[in-house]
This record gives structure tokens, C-alpha cells and sequence, in this order.
């Protein structure tokens, strides 16, 4: 009787520390929330270097951004992140970013992701989930403007351009900020 009293007790502890976790997922939504994270893929070589670029620009132009790269392994990896809105901005060589909206090439496992262009450096872009609010993307399309290291190319490619970053490019004021609470409701969980 006194072993399975043990048992018991013992075993129902023990999930509740194995429920409980020391997990660090929590902390990483939050490091999510506080830092612009731009993700980039291993097997895409140009990807990591040149998100490196854009944040040594955003550094210096936009620093409460507070941005970080973020490298995914494969483009497997990728899609999960962007697809299910962990991931709002991402930096593709241009042919592969196409792949990712129409679900070809090396994304003809996966469906296509909508996302929108927020800059065309030329042979990279750097693209957005439609859900991320307009007063972002003009930020970051501004302060990538301001850093005068890139030629502001307005959509070359068949992405559409997110609305944030086309009223940028039309030199007209920020949108508007959303409202606290639509923007935790329509907010990515990062």
C-alpha cells in the first residue's frame, strides 16, 4: 500500500513538472515581441549575409527595432514559420521568394504563403505577412530608404508590394498605428 501511495504521489509530481517544463518557449515569444526578427534560410547562401546588411541599415536608421537575424535550416523550416504567422519578414533571393508564393521550385512540396514586398534590393527582397500592420512595413521601408545603401526599387517582381511600403514609396505620411487591442487580436504570436 505505502509503494503505490509513493508511486502515485511520485508519478503525479512528476508530471506536473514535466507539464509545467523549463521549456524556454515562453521567453522566446517574448524575445520575439521585443526584437524585429529577419528570417533567412541556410540554403539560400546570399540570405544570411544580406539580412546581416539590412540590419547593420536598421541599426543605424531605425535602432528601436531592435533587429535581429534569425536563420532557419532548410526551406522546409521556412515555410512552417511563415505559413502559420511565427515569422512576419523574411529575406529571399528573388527566385526563390516567388517559389514560396506560388508553391514551385524549391517550395513545390509546400502550398504557396502570401507575402508582400516591402523592398527590392534586385536579386533579394524582403517580404512581409499581409497581417503585419502598415505603419511597420513604412517604418522599416523609410529607415531602409533613409540609409541611402539601397536603390528603392518599386516592385519589379510579380509580389505585391505591402500597402505599408507602397505608401512609403509614394513619399505620403505613416499609416496610422492600430489600436492597442487590434493590434494584440490581429498580432502574429512570434
Amino acid at each position: 500500500m505505502l509503494n503505490r501511495r509513493f508511486f502515485s504521489k511520485s508519478l503525479i509530481i512528476s508530471l506536473s513538472f514535466f507539464s509545467m517544463g523549463h521549456a524556454p518557449w515562453g521567453q522566446w515569444q517574448v524575445y520575439r515581441m521585443r526584437h524585429m526578427l529577419i528570417l533567412s534560410v541556410i540554403e539560400d547562401k546570399n540570405s544570411y549575409p544580406f539580412s546581416k546588411k539590412i540590419i547593420d541599415s536598421l541599426e543605424q536608421t531605425l535602432p528601436e527595432s531592435r533587429a535581429r537575424p534569425a536563420r532557419a535550416r532548410g526551406f522546409r523550416r521556412v515555410h512552417s514559420l511563415l505559413s502559420t504567422d511565427q515569422m512576419p519578414l523574411v529575406v529571399l533571393s528573388k527566385d526563390v521568394a516567388i517559389s514560396l508564393l506560388y508553391g514551385t521550385g524549391v517550395f513545390s512540396e509546400f502550398s504557396p504563403v502570401n507575402m508582400n514586398l516591402v523592398y527590392d534590393f534586385g536579386s533579394m527582397v524582403l517580404l512581409a505577412r499581409p497581417k503585419m500592420p502598415d505603419s511597420h512595413t513604412w517604418r522599416i521601408t523609410d529607415a531602409l530608404i533613409r540609409s541611402g545603401e539601397y536603390d528603392g526599387v518599386i516592385n519589379n517582381t510579380e509580389i505585391p508590394i505591402h500597402n505599408g511600403s507602397n505608401t512609403r514609396f509614394m513619399n505620403l505620411p505613416m499609416p496610422e498605428e492600430p489600436k492597442i487591442d487590434e493590434e494584440i487580436e490581429n498580432a502574429p504570436i512570434l
